[in-house]
Formats: C-alpha cells, sequence, structure tokens
C-alpha cells in the first residue's frame, strides 16, 4: 500500500458568506468524503488534514465580542479548538460513508503539534489570512479597534492577518505512522497544527500564531515517506497570470520551474503560493514521490492524472562527476512497475530512480492482460493515441532483473516520447493482447485501473 496526504483548505468548507454554518460545513465535508473512501478501497493509506482560516477567525470574532463576558480564546487554543470540530465533521462523515458502503475500518482525528521555532521573522509579518472575506471598509474600522493587521486577499477581499511561522516537525508524525499502519483513516495537522515551542528541557509552549496547514501537510508526508501530496482547492489546476490575458495552466511542472513561478510572484501570497510551495518541497525532500493541486470534486481525475498540476522531481537534476552511474539507462514503463502498484518493488529492488511523467508519441495502442497488467504496443496504421508513462533511471546491471521479473509476453525495445526523446521501454508482443481488452482510450493503466476501481 502507498500513502497519501489529501490536505483541504478551510475555505473549501465554507463555500461563501451564506454556507458558513457548522451544519453548512458539515453538509460540505459530507460531499467530499466519498472519493477519499474510493481511494481507501483502491488500497490508499490515508491521512487527512484541514485548513481553519475562517473557522479561526469565526473563534477569534466571538471571542472579541463576549469579552466583556468571559476570559478571551488564544490563538493556538482557537486551532485546537477548530482541529477537535472539524476532525470531527470528517470522522464522522468518514465513518456514514464508510457504513454506507459496508465497509470497516477504524478513523480517528489526532491533536497534532507543529513544532515552530520562536525566532521566525514570520513573527514580524504577519501575512496568514483567518476569518471571513470582509469589505476594505469593514476590516480597516475592525483593524482599527481591535489593533489587527489586514490584508486584501487574492481579489476577493480583506481579511485578518496573523502570524504563520514554519514547522519545524509534528510532534505526532510517529503515532500518526503507526495508526495508518493498523489500518486507520487519520485526520491530522488540523489548521496546520497547534503551533508551539519546545522548550530545552522538552517541555511544549503554545504559541499565538497560525502554521500553514499546507506546508505542515507537506512536512507530515515528508516524515511519513508518502507517496502523494493533494492539494484540493478552488480551481482544476494552478495558472500563471491568473485573471490576466496571459493566464496560463499548469499541467506538470517541475520543483524547479514551481520555485521559479514562486520567486517571479505568479502566486497569491496567502492563497496559491504557500499551496505550491508545501508540495514543491514535499516533492524535493521526498524522492519518487509526487504533488498535485486541483479540484476537489476532481479527485477521481487527478488519480487518474487527467486533472490536476503535478509537481515531479526536477529532472535537470544530476550527480556529481564523482557519483555519476555511467552505465545508467532511461525505461519507460507504462503498467505496473510504476510507483506504487504491485511491481514497483522490483524498481527499488534494481536500484532505479524515479525521473519524471511523461507521455508516449501517439503511435501506441494499449491493452489490459487479464486486468493484472497493460501491454502496450506500437502501431503504424495511424491509429495510435499518448500513452502515460513514467521515466526511470535504471542502472544497466539492473535491467535484466526488472526484465526477468515482467510477465511473459512484454520486453525491452525503443519507446518514443511526446517530447520527442527515445528512450528503452516495456513492449507487449502482439501475440499476448489476442482476446484481450483494448484500453487504449484511458490513456494510460493509472487512468483505466481507476475509471474500474481495480486495486
Amino acid at each position: 500500500m502507498t500513502i497519501a496526504i489529501v490536505a483541504f483548505g478551510g475555505n473549501a468548507l465554507v463555500t461563501d458568506a451564506d454556507h458558513d454554518s457548522i451544519p453548512q460545513q458539515y453538509e460540505t465535508v459530507s460531499a467530499t468524503v466519498p472519493p477519499l473512501v474510493d481511494m481507501v478501497e483502491r488500497g490508499w493509506k490515508l491521512v487527512v488534514s484541514h485548513g481553519n482560516g475562517p473557522q479561526v477567525g469565526f473563534i477569534l470574532r466571538r471571542s472579541e465580542l463576549a469579552q466583556d463576558e468571559v476570559d478571551p480564546v488564544p490563538v493556538d487554543y482557537a486551532v485546537a479548538d477548530t482541529q477537535g470540530a472539524i476532525g470531527y465533521m470528517f470522522v464522522k462523515a468518514l465513518r456514514n460513508e464508510l457504513a454506507r458502503r459496508g465497509l470497516s475500518r477504524p478513523v480517528v482525528a489526532v491533536v497534532t503539534h507543529s513544532v515552530v521555532r520562536l525566532d521566525d521573522p514570520a513573527f514580524d509579518d504577519p501575512t496568514k489570512p483567518v476569518g471571513s472575506f470582509l469589505t476594505e471598509a469593514r476590516a480597516t474600522a475592525l483593524a482599527a479597534s481591535q489593533g489587527w493587521t489586514i490584508a486584501e486577499d487574492s481579489g476577493r477581499g480583506w481579511r485578518r492577518t496573523v502570524a504563520s511561522p514554519r514547522p519545524t516537525t509534528i510532534l505526532e508524525t510517529h503515532v500518526i505512522g503507526r495508526l495508518i499502519d493498523d489500518g486507520a483513516i487519520v485526520v491530522a495537522v488540523g489548521g496546520g497544527g497547534i503551533p508551539v515551542a519546545l522548550e530545552p528541557d522538552g517541555t511544549v509552549v503554545g504559541v499565538e500564531a497560525v502554521v500553514d496547514k499546507d506546508i505542515a501537510s507537506g512536512l507530515l508526508a515528508h516524515e511519513l515517506g508518502a507517496d502523494l501530496l493533494m492539494i484540493p482547492t478552488g480551481v482544476p489546476r494552478v495558472a500563471i497570470g491568473f485573471g490576466t490575458p496571459d493566464e496560463t495552466w499548469l499541467d506538470t511542472i517541475t520543483v524547479a520551474q514551481a520555485r521559479d513561478y514562486i520567486a517571479a510572484g505568479q502566486f497569491g501570497k496567502g492563497s496559491m503560493e504557500p499551496k505550491v510551495a508545501a508540495v514543491a518541497d514535499f516533492v524535493a525532500a521526498t524522492p519518487g514521490a509526487v504533488g498535485v493541486i486541483g479540484a476537489a470534486e476532481e479527485i477521481p481525475a487527478i488519480l487518474a492524472g487527467t486533472s490536476g498540476t503535478r509537481i515531479v522531481g526536477d529532472t535537470e537534476a544530476v550527480p556529481a562527476d564523482d557519483e555519476t552511474d555511467t552505465d545508467a539507462v532511461l525505461l519507460a514503463v507504462n503498467g505496473t512497475l510504476m510507483r506504487g502498484l504491485k511491481l514497483s518493488p522490483n524498481m527499488a529492488a534494481a536500484g532505479a530512480t524515479f525521473v519524471r511523467e511523461a507521455g508516449t508519441e501517439p503511435v501506441y495502442r494499449l491493452w489490459t492482460i487479464n486486468d493484472d497488467h497493460p501491454a502496450m504496443i506500437r502501431v503504424t496504421d495511424g491509429s495510435g493515441v499518448a500513452v502515460a508513462v513514467e521515466v526511470w533511471e535504471v542502472p544497466a546491471a539492473g535491467l535484466a532483473e526488472i526484465l526477468l521479473n515482467e510477465p511473459p509476453g512484454l520486453s525491452i525495445g525503443k519507446v518514443r516520447l511526446h517530447d520527442g526523446s527515445t528512450v528503452l521501454g516495456v513492449i507487449g508482443e502482439p501475440a499476448l493482447v489476442e482476446g484481450q481488452r483494448e484500453i487504449s482510450e484511458f490513456g494510460g493503466w493509472r487512468a483505466y485501473t481507476a475509471a474500474e476501481g481495480l486495486v
């Protein structure tokens, strides 16, 4: 099984100002969880995280309005409050969806602490939006009366801002790992985790701040060794030049490209930028992992590779001269050798390193062999399609071992990729597909297995 972290934003639970009540938020969560249970049925070990920007803002505002009657709620306690309340929503919705399908699986929400440094420069520049969207006039008035810092948020209105220090570790990572190994669906790092500092003697001290849930989710994903970090958001893909005549939607980019776009100011500071930064950091720190940002309602398509913006490891990075394996070859795989699938351990055993996702030139057809593995065959009659593949760097000494462990009827041949490059690839023999189902219309093995509900 492979591990996925799915990180929902707090704004994904509050669709607009007319749908911000607790029952309405629960309805939104309930509509969100079916694709998550789909993932569990397909074999994913699942951790769900969530934002809390609007919800923390609501708690703080209630506290301010009632300050003559009850003591105010510190920000770290407000984060803890939202972990309990939103965690309860996800646990209840997930349990109910599992019950509807006749499935039995433990679901647990973990109160999670994110360790931050007290000298983090974020404390001098509060930028994390919390609370509901306001008009500029209303936000300015509240800033004057309440001592807030405020900022305009991605053209949607004005919001209160608080400090958002960067987490250095998650205190509960080991416990969360034990839970998912035991088969539990875990809700964790809610609202980015409760921000705390650690004294030299190990004492935990609460900090008045809000940790970005995307960065915290990426950190947890790295610490767990997750294979996938998915951040559902309000748009189907990430765009550069968003809202301008030059707007361009991105399909697959490398970590280096993502960081270049961030440096160029292509993404909103309080909205898309931390998502892209979190995914890029996770992918850079976790070899072979993938991060995806896309629309919450398109999770099935994201998993099939037909929606969302995927961030993958840099292909231009090469080892130092004294580390270069001059005998390594590039190998395109199109089926069960892919990451997380049943023969992927063969790649690890051969010392292979994931390079990137790619597509072939449209000169191939694809079949399923008894729904056990695919067979990709080159055609010359103009009926070919592009097939989704993964490109791996394989030591020459390990290539034979991979081939020996492949199912009968598959062999290694040359494959032409969509960018014009040629690599070695796993090719099927024509006799192998006689009487088998052709699945070329799916464009790849992952998309087919996702559509058919195969694990």
